[in-house]
């Protein structure tokens, strides 16, 4: 293997921490471009500077700041993803580089392979952890796992007969971590429309006191699984109950037909009912987190449900349709299609299928996403707004944020920036959760307050 340098983020011109509140929008402006400007060091073949220049007309959510591996753009977001999982429990730095250091650049079945035998050697040793009766060293290796299980099938398109093997393990790897947690976290199955919702719940402790919940959804790439290590840890820590699941499009419910629609109110709806129907869930501090897509899924669902206290978007999605219109996917002509990785052709087709469109069909995105969007005038609880800074970039996000931040009628809105030079520039914050989830959980706790 080659050595490969690491690219450093750009130092900002600003040394705030972060900014905060709705007001302060031309602030973040400033910051962003000051970002931009004041970065002056090319590495390779990513400069922190050009990607944020590049984002700013077309959005791509996979755009990285910096250079971790991979000369595949693609490859080295979703390394970024899993090393951001490590805060926790889902990676270990020795065992992800061990991985991609055997990794084809740029070939899905490569990175496919070799993750999955990561994620046997890890299940293997829960499973002998776990015949000597040692919970905690099986619950962290069935962890890791079930988010390296997960982690193979990012480019594994839907026809492979492995997609359902491996999605099956990444479930069954999670189901034997959580019963060796204290409290145990549980698996559900909530009933819908012919099929199931899956799901986890953990509860802080047993002594059936009613608690603060966050409840988690994901994005248009995820699987209730790895939303665990997105911020399950961060939530216990601080007194909140967790739980999270799939609805129609994520994981594997497209194999049962099961894709993304705009009313995101109905399956959510479900997922509501069954959450209060728990003795341990404060109704009234209830707040319910959307990632990805799930800036739009949530949102839109807070609209018409008010049982949601508090409404956390990262970033907020007012309008599918006109955010997948700036994307590549859609931006890119026949020619340039042919152009593409194969990493980043597999897992563009992963996407598409699970808005119900064949997997080869990546520039007809934006117009099955058209109808799925919301008014944010009718989101009438407190609303949290996280952006990236390199997201923040774009002038359509930037659009609908700031759209979003003035229609919201609730005066306990806010809108927070993380910055490039805190490793918490790219999509949904993947690389610095720790982070993140203090900024999350420092506002849920003054919205909640006694």
């Amino acid at each position: 293997m080659k050595r490969r340098e690491f690219l450093k983020a750009s130092g900002a011109a600003a040394t705030g921490a972060m900014a905060g509140g709705a007001g302060i929008l031309g602030t973040v402006d400033q910051a962003a471009a000051s970002s931009i400007s004041g970065s002056k060091k090319r590495t390779g073949k990513r400069s922190t500077a050009d990607q944020f220049k590049r984002q700013k007309t077309q959005y791509d959510a996979h755009r990285l700041y910096v250079k971790i591996h991979f000369d595949d753009v693609e490859m080295d977001f979703v390394l970024q993803w899993i090393l951001g999982s490590t805060t926790f429990g889902g990676c270990e730095i020795g065992e992800a580089f061990y991985v991609v250091g055997n990794i084809e650049e740029g070939s899905p079945t490569s990175w496919q392979q070799e993750w999955e035998k990561m994620a046997r050697k890890l299940e293997s040793r829960g499973k002998q952890a776990a015949s000597k009766g040692h919970k905690v060293s099986a619950s962290e290796s069935f962890m890791k796992a079930s988010n390296y299980y997960r982690t193979a099938l990012v480019s594994m398109l839907p026809n492979k007969p492995k997609f359902k093997e491996l999605g099956n393990r990444c479930r069954s790897c999670l189901k034997m971590a959580g019963r060796l947690l204290d409290p145990p976290m549980e698996y559900f199955a909530i009933p819908f429309e012919k099929t199931v919702l899956p799901g986890y719940f953990q509860k802080v402790d047993n002594s059936g006191e009613k608690r603060k919940t966050l409840i988690m959804i994901g994005g248009a790439e995820t699987f209730v699984e790895e939303m665990y290590f997105y911020i399950a840890p961060a939530a216990i820590k601080r007194g909140y109950n967790f739980l999270t699941v799939d609805i129609p499009g994520q994981g594997m419910l497209p194999l049962e037909g099961k894709f993304f629609r705009p009313d995101t109110e109905v399956p959510i709806k479900a997922v509501l009912d069954y959450a209060l129907g728990k003795p341990e869930i404060d109704p009234e501090r209830l707040a319910m987190y959307g990632i990805s897509g799930g800036g739009y899924f949530v949102p839109r669902a807070a609209t018409v449900d008010k049982r949601i206290k508090a409404c956390v978007v990262n970033s907020v999605v007012t309008d599918v349709y006109k955010q997948f219109a700036n994307m590549p996917n859609a931006k890119a002509t026949p020619e340039e299609l042919k152009k593409w990785g194969a990493f980043k052709r597999a897992t563009a087709g992963v996407v598409s299928w699970r808005w119900g469109l064949d997997p080869s069909n990546i520039i007809g995105l934006p117009e099955k996403a058209r109808g799925c969007e919301f008014d944010p005038a009718k989101v009438t609880c407190p609303v949290l707004i996280l952006v990236g800074e390199g997201e923040y970039a774009n002038q359509e996000v930037k659009r609908q944020i700031n759209a979003c931040l003035k229609a919201l009628p609730n005066p306990k809105k806010k809108f927070v920036m993380t910055r490039a030079d805190q490793g918490a520039s790219s999509h949904c914050i993947g690389g610095n959760r720790s982070l993140m989830s203090e900024v999350v959980f420092d506002w849920l706790d003054e919205i909640f307050k006694a």
